[in-house]
C-alpha cells in the first residue's frame, strides 16, 4: 500500500507548492499530477482490480467485428455492458494478441480518459484545483479509476457537463450526458439535474425530501415495479442484475457507515455557509443539490442496494468541489485548509486500509517483461 500513501503525500506537497506559484506554473504542476495518476493506474497489473474477472468475462462475450460492421443496433442488442467497453474489446480482438495484453491496452485507454475528464471537470468548476485533486484522489480515483473504470469516465463527463447546465446550454449538456451513458448506463440518471437546475437549494425542502425517503425505506414500500415500466430491455437487465447481486450475496446497506455520515455532515456545513460559498463558486446550487440527491438516492433505493450505491456515487462526485470550498469560508483559513486535508486523509485511510477498496499495487507483467 506504500505507493498509494506516497502519491497522497505528493499531492499534498503539490497543494502546498501551488499556493506560491503563478498560474502557468500551477497548470504545469497540475498536468504533472494528472500524468502521474494516469501512469499509476495505466501501468498496474489488471489482477489488482477487484473487478478484473468481470472485465475478462465481458471481453470474452463481446461480439465479433463482423456484427459491429453489419449493424450497430444489432451489435448493441447483443452486448451485456456499455457500448464503449464492448466496442473496444471487439476491435482489439482483431489484432490477434492475447486477452491479457488487450485488456492492458483497454485499461490504459480508460486510465487516460478517466483521469483526463475528471481533472478537466475540476479545472472547469473550481479555482481550488489542487485541494479538489486531493479529494478526488482520496475517494473517486481509488473507487472508479482503480476499480470501476467505466463509471470513472462517466462521472468525469458529468462534472464537465455541469458548466453547460449552469449556463443553460441544455443541448450541450444533454449530448455530454448521452456520451457518458456510453461509458456507464447510470449516467442517464444525470438528466435529473435538468429538473434541479432552477431549484434553489433549500435546507428545509431537502430535509423533507430526505425524511420522505426514510419513510419509504423503513416501511418497505415496493419500488421494484419501476423495472417493468422502463422502456429499455438493457436497463431492465442492469437493474435485475443489481437485484440478483443482492439476492445471491445478501447485500445490505449500512446507513451509519462513516462515509455516508461524513457526506451528510458536509451537506450541513455547506447549508450553514451557503451564502458565503455562493460568493466563491457560482456552481454551488447545482453541486449542493447533487449531493443532497445522492443522500436521498442512497436511502430511497435501499431495496436495491447495488443500485442505491451506484446512484449515490454518481451524484456525490460533487463533493470533489464542495469539500475544498470549506477552506474558503471557514475561519481561521489555516485551520480550514487543515480540516479539508484531514477529511481527505480520513477518507483515504478508510478506502485503502479499512475497507480494502484497493489491493497491493503491482506493475503489469507486460511492463516488467519489456
Amino acid at each position: 500500500m506504500a505507493i498509494y500513501v506516497i502519491i497522497a503525500i505528493i499531492l499534498i506537497v503539490f497543494y502546498l507548492l501551488s499556493t506560491r506559484l503563478n498560474s502557468r506554473s500551477r497548470n504545469i504542476l497540475f498536468l504533472m499530477a494528472g500524468v502521474g495518476l494516469i501512469l499509476l493506474i495505466g501501468l498496474r497489473d489488471g489482477h489488482i482490480n477487484r473487478d478484473y474477472r468481470v472485465y475478462k468475462a465481458l471481453y470474452d462475450k463481446a461480439p465479433s467485428i463482423s456484427v459491429l460492421r453489419g449493424s450497430i443496433s444489432e451489435y448493441n442488442s447483443k452486448i451485456k455492458t456499455e457500448f464503449s467497453y464492448s466496442a473496444l474489446c471487439t476491435l482489439l480482438k482483431t489484432n490477434g494478441d492475447t486477452r491479457d495484453n488487450n485488456l492492458f491496452i483497454i485499461f490504459f485507454i480508460y486510465a487516460i480518459l478517466g483521469v483526463a475528464v475528471n481533472l478537466y471537470g475540476i479545472k472547469r468548476l473550481s479555482d481550488q484545483e489542487f485541494l479538489a485533486l486531493f479529494i478526488y484522489y482520496s475517494n473517486i480515483f481509488l473507487l472508479h479509476e482503480m476499480t470501476q473504470i467505466r463509471a470513472g469516465v462517466a462521472i468525469g463527463i458529468i462534472l464537465i457537463s455541469l458548466k453547460e447546465l449552469q449556463e443553460r446550454k441544455f443541448v450541450r449538456f444533454s449530448i455530454l450526458i448521452l456520451i457518458a451513458t456510453f461509458f456507464h448506463t447510470s449516467a442517464l440518471m444525470a438528466f435529473l439535474l435538468l429538473l434541479l437546475r432552477g431549484f434553489k437549494t433549500d435546507a428545509k425542502v431537502w430535509a423533507g425530501i430526505f425524511a420522505g425517503c426514510v419513510i419509504v425505506n423503513i416501511t418497505h414500500f415496493d419500488i421494484l415495479h419501476i423495472i417493468d415500466i422502463i422502456p429499455s430491455e438493457f436497463y431492465q437487465y442492469k437493474l435485475k442484475a443489481y437485484i440478483t447481486l443482492q439476492d445471491t450475496e445478501n447485500v445490505e446497506l449500512n446507513y451509519l457507515n462513516v462515509l455516508f455520515l461524513l457526506q451528510n455532515a458536509i451537506i450541513i456545513i455547506c447549508f450553514y455557509y451557503q451564502e458565503k460559498m455562493e460568493e466563491h463558486n457560482k456552481y454551488l446550487n447545482i453541486l449542493l443539490n447533487m449531493c443532497c440527491l445522492s443522500s436521498c438516492c442512497y436511502v430511497f433505493f435501499g431495496q436495491i442496494p447495488g443500485f442505491a450505491v451506484r446512484l449515490s456515487e454518481l451524484f456525490n462526485c460533487s463533493l470533489i468541489i464542495l469539500i475544498p470550498l470549506i477552506a474558503k469560508v471557514m475561519k481561521p483559513k489555516t485551520l480550514a485548509e487543515a480540516l479539508v486535508l484531514i477529511i481527505g486523509l480520513g477518507v483515504f485511510y478508510i478506502n485503502v486500509f479499512h475497507s480494502d477498496l484497493v489491493l497491493d499495487y503491482k506493475v503489469s507483467p507486460i511492463i516488467s517483461s519489456l
